[in-house]
């Protein structure tokens, strides 16, 4: 059992909203006695636990009940709460962040740690007041954890990053599932010494999944992963490179413990090997698109002065720093882009969007079709894609990166359910654009667009742990195949605007 008698590391204060569900709960003794028997402080202890019972949720209540049976010996753990619910206008979704002391398994190379667990993605209080009532899932059907390796009191950098990730959850509707990557470029601790900067996604090793009263909820845990690590999982599967971190003795073992301190784990090779077709089906990105021009038609264009194209600079920026936060869903500085998913149909491609408006789609005189495109992405979408067009596409597959309630999607003719024709390659309806890459433009493309995978190598070891990773090219950068009237212009994250 986890709880051991292992001591956590001295000076860590433990207050825990929830200490009073535990002392509730009754004594557990190996000889039951009648009850009708008990008499005095035996009743006191069964009127506390009904109390108890009335006053908490059932669905905080199952939570308690699980994370309990893993730490029996640590019924007040150490906790961070909301001050202003989000129910109640508050900006963090997590109610609370439990942290438990994980002694680890030194033989199996697992460390001393601390376990975060979440309480909010699921359904804690069954009245509607955060999510619809009804359903097999309760809520999102889904907490987050963390394990972190101790280095004495607990942290609280892997607390914040919960709660961004679960803000991300409510904004988009978009669940985190275990083979999933999430693009942090940021170093998870704040030190910039460090190359763990993004995460990986996968089930809980010691927390499966639980029915509660409002249904059923997975554990999720967060495991923080190197730019190596991150582009081994885009370029093959997340299952892969998290089989080889755990395998590796450096990396926190089997329960896949996050240490901040570590190199990307053996065995992990970025670059795609191999033949076959890449998992990984979509990203969600910052993309948009645009009429199609020619060069001559732009030359045609006015042009302004060096005087006034400075003040539109100056007048672009001043809108960028004030710009809302409407499709950022994690901390300024942090690029992320997450829900990386395995799909067979074009259809579950579909951007989220209300069901009212997916009813329309299905007229077939909703479908817009152009003559050309000019697609715009950040640099973090365009990073992939050599993988969509080398992984998937030369495979007779799709890829899509959704941005929002937008979505951009490259088809090839066996895809079914798509949109596009070889007469008619750009076709849209709604948010949604699907792009025809035939054959002969896939071999177009994929030489120019090979040096874009290196815009992810930023924060990454070589391959060649000797060598320095080549620089990757500069920004904006604009590559155009005038044939197909088709044109992608990448931009740094901080220029993109929606």
């Amino acid at each position: 059992m986890a709880g051991s008698s292992t001591t956590p590391p001295t000076g860590v204060i433990r207050s825990s909203a929830l200490s009073f569900v535990a002392s509730a709960q009754p004594p557990i003794n190996d000889n039951p006695v009648d009850s009708s028997l008990v008499t005095g402080p035996s009743q006191t202890s069964n009127e506390q636990m009904m109390a108890a019972e009335r006053l908490v949720p059932a669905g905080l209540k199952a939570l308690c009940d699980a994370y309990s049976r893993l730490y029996p010996e640590q019924p007040n753990p150490l906790q961070v709460t909301t001050r202003l619910k989000y129910w109640l206008g508050g900006q963090d979704p997590l109610d609370y962040i439990s942290m438990y002391w994980n002694p680890g398994k030194s033989e199996e190379n697992i460390p001393p740690h601390w376990h975060y667990v979440s309480f909010g993605l699921s359904d804690l209080h069954g009245d509607g007041r955060v999510h619809p009532e009804g359903g097999l899932e309760s809520g999102y059907g889904l907490e987050l954890t963390l394990r972190l390796e101790a280095a004495g009191p607990a942290p609280l950098w892997p607390a914040t990053l919960l709660q961004a990730l679960a803000r991300y959850v409510f904004t988009t509707g978009n669940k985190f599932c275990a083979g999933d990557h999430i693009s942090w470029h940021a170093p998870l601790d704040g030190d910039s010494e460090s190359r763990v900067r993004h995460l990986l996604v996968a089930e809980d090793p010691q927390l499966p999944a639980i029915d509660t009263p409002h249904g059923t909820v997975k554990f999720i845990q967060m495991v923080g992963c190197t730019g190596r690590e991150l582009k081994a999982a885009q370029r093959g599967s997340g299952f892969d490179v998290l089989k080889l971190i755990a395998e590796d003795p450096r990396c926190g073992g089997s329960w896949l413990v996050t240490r901040a301190r570590r190199a990307s784990a053996r065995k992990v090779r970025s670059a795609r090997t191999g033949t076959a077709p890449a998992l990984l089906a979509g990203v969600s990105a910052r993309v948009k698109w645009l009429p199609y021009t020619t060069d001559t038609e732009e030359s045609a264009s006015p042009q302004l002065s060096p005087t006034v194209e400075q003040q539109i600079k100056e007048t672009l920026q001043r809108g960028l720093n004030c710009m809302g936060s409407t499709e950022r869903t994690v901390p300024e500085g942090h690029n992320m882009s997450t829900d990386s998913f395995e799909m067979s149909s074009i259809e579950r491609a579909l951007p989220q969007i209300p069901e009212l408006m997916q009813g329309s789609w299905r007229c077939e005189d909703t479908v817009e079709y152009f003559q050309g495109v000019h697609v715009v992405m950040n640099a973090e979408g365009a990073s992939l894609l050599p993988l969509a067009i080398d992984g998937r596409i030369s495979h007779g597959r799709h890829f899509t990166w959704r941005c929002g309630p937008r979505a951009l999607t490259f088809v090839t003719g066996g895809v079914s359910g798509a949109l596009p024709t070889i007469t008619r390659p750009y076709a849209q309806r709604g948010p949604w654009l699907q792009l025809l890459i035939p054959p002969e433009l896939a071999r177009d493309m994929s030489p120019q667009l090979v040096p874009l995978s290196r815009l992810a190598d930023t924060d990454s070891e070589s391959e060649d742990e000797g060598e320095a990773p080549a620089p990757p090219p500069a920004l904006p950068l604009t590559l155009s195949w005038p044939k197909y009237k088709l044109k992608i212009t990448v931009v740094p994250d901080c220029e993109f605007v929606a």
